[in-house]
């Protein structure tokens, strides 16, 4: 099967990973990847330095020149293509549009990577229950977004992004504090995200700051617009002795083991977050927000501890539930890790899209 992914510009977030961790996964398993992306996307030197097979394509506006660039590569390309899986609106919409002019249209999956509620006018419903042959979200409250759309159910299918169990498991945590340099004393909470206004760090830092006992303190790890926010924000809750801003690690999996909480403060748009199913793979206990699709994998007091978004003293009192219970801690952290082993892995994710994917291409030629 060959398969081609769109994208118009997805960031420097969990979206690209995601395609790029996708199709590997896919050339693994016999089939053939395309990815068109205009060249300004992350995306394109991404996928490129993985070894895929990339086309620059002008994807980021919705315009007739886009349009006519992408419609010629589909007709000079439609005999060997079996499946289009598009992934921000514009390119949906490319997609969608270029398809009116072809005589065999080609099928188109939408996959939701953020849980934006999508505008409710006929333009949006025509795209999502006739020019898209089946909707992917990343969690289950984006499927049912679609629902409200009015897609039918069985047009739409959650798939989260599946972690590599192989990369991210359960480590020995003293060997990861000396290769992170962390204090062994001490009692470390973990983030890795991008470092974004909506990812929640200032939340943490708002809870750390209510949180008299010195040796509980916070590695972040990740880089971004919001770092010079957060360094001030550091010292102005007088934090310096307590939190370490690592910035980008090519190496997070060597990150999780080094510490005894993950969190996950987002209030940010997202399915669900590769930070909490990275945590959860590593046997880390996990405290997160009911953010997006969150609750998918964190289910409360059974996979992780689940709070409100942006609730300083929420996030407070199950950081220190966690500290004073080290039983609770251990027992979330085996639980979450055989949750996430069952549900959440690469495998999984192979599995689940690999199914759409055939679905949508027999549909396509039974027609």
């Amino acid at each position: 099967m060959h398969i081609v992914h769109t994208e118009a510009d997805g960031g420097k977030g969990g979206q690209p990973l995601r395609i790029i961790n996708e199709s590997l996964g896919m050339i693994q398993r016999g089939h053939q990847v395309t990815i068109l992306c205009p060249e300004s996307a992350p995306l394109h030197q991404l996928a490129l330095s993985a070894g895929l097979n990339v086309v620059t394509m002008p994807l980021r506006r919705k315009n007739l020149g886009n349009l006519l660039t992408l419609r010629r590569w589909f007709r000079d390309n439609r005999d060997t293509v079996d499946v289009v899986n598009s992934h921000n609106s514009a390119d949906t919409w490319l997609v969608a549009l270029a398809n009116l002019f072809l005589s065999r249209p080609l099928p188109l999956i939408r996959t939701r990577h953020a849980s934006g509620v999508p505008r409710n006018n006929w333009t949006t419903r025509w795209l999502y229950r006739k020019a898209c042959k089946h909707i992917v979200s990343t969690g289950e409250a984006l499927r049912l977004q679609m629902v409200a759309l009015g897609v039918p159910l069985e047009n739409t299918t959650s798939v989260p992004s599946g972690v590599d169990t192989s990369r991210f498991h359960p480590g020995d945590k003293d060997a990861a504090r000396n290769h992170c340099d962390l204090s062994q004393g001490d009692f470390w909470l973990g983030v890795v995200s991008h470092l974004r206004p909506n990812k929640g760090h200032s939340v943490l830092l708002k809870a750390l700051a209510q949180i008299t006992i010195p040796e509980i303190k916070v590695a972040i790890v990740g880089d971004g617009p919001h770092r010079e926010a957060l360094e001030s924000e550091v010292i102005q809750h007088n934090l310096l002795t307590r939190v370490v801003l690592a910035g980008h690690q090519p190496d997070p999996e060597r990150w999780f083991p080094a510490f005894d909480i993950a969190i996950s403060p987002s209030h940010d748009m997202e399915g669900v977050p590769q930070g909490v199913l990275q945590s959860l793979a590593t046997g880390i206990a996990t405290i997160a927000t009911d953010a997006g699709g969150t609750a998918d994998a964190v289910i409360d007091r059974k996979t992780g501890l689940l709070i409100a978004q942006q609730d300083v003293e929420g996030l407070r009192d199950a950081i220190l539930t966690l500290y004073h219970d080290p039983v609770l801690r251990r027992q979330l952290a085996s639980q979450g890790n055989e949750y996430l082993n069952a549900h959440f892995t690469r495998e999984c994710m192979l599995t689940a899209m690999e199914k759409v994917f055939t679905d949508a291409a027999q549909s396509s030629s039974s027609r």
